[in-house]
């Protein structure tokens, strides 16, 4: 009896302590967290608010288009570095309305972004209109959209994003590189 109870006292003792492996996985996934959490203070989190902002856009940009096409009325995207507004064309009044429900009340924080739009082939004096009476981008009830380059930029050290349509294909962003 006395030889069976010394092997479970001396197997006992050996399982007591950690070995060097479990001690190492353990100090990895403290070192993997303690990199995530670090990354997420140094502007990781400014990123992917950026990128959730051009992908409203884009979607905003796309559900507008719909909008346009379902209710036979021509819409709009007003661009300036307040921010951005969706507008719908009203015939009987001949203005632009402000649309200022959901989705289309853009009310993203654009503080430290810059906001620039190019138009190709856009000329609103052939539609008997100035250009601050007319949005930047149109969205035609045809399904057409002004053919367009909309680039999102940040002011920090940080590559910009583009919005673009040929006007005919669907509104797509990419990180300009």
């Amino acid at each position: 009896m006395p030889i069976s109870a010394t092997k479970t006292c001396r197997s006992i003792r050996h399982n007591a302590g950690f070995s060097l492996i479990e001690l190492l996985v353990v100090v990895s996934i403290a070192g993997v967290l303690l990199g995530v959490i670090i990354l997420g203070f140094t502007g990781a989190d400014r990123e992917q608010d950026l990128r959730g902002i051009v992908e409203r856009m884009t979607v905003r940009i796309e559900m507008a288009r719909q909008y346009s096409l379902q209710r036979n009325r021509e819409w709009g995207i007003y661009i300036d570095q307040q921010g951005y507004r969706f507008a719908e064309f009203n015939p009987d009044t001949g203005e632009w309305v402000d649309q200022t429900y959901k989705p289309f009340l853009a009310n993203e924080n654009l503080d430290q972004i810059f906001l620039n739009v190019n138009t190709e082939g856009f000329d609103p004096a052939l539609l008997g209109a100035s250009e601050k009476s007319l949005p930047q981008i149109i969205l035609f009830s045809s399904g057409e959209v002004t053919p367009f380059s909309w680039t999102i930029e940040p002011d920090w050290d940080s590559a910009a994003w583009i919005i673009r349509s040929d006007g005919l294909s669907a509104a797509t962003a990419e990180r300009k590189g």
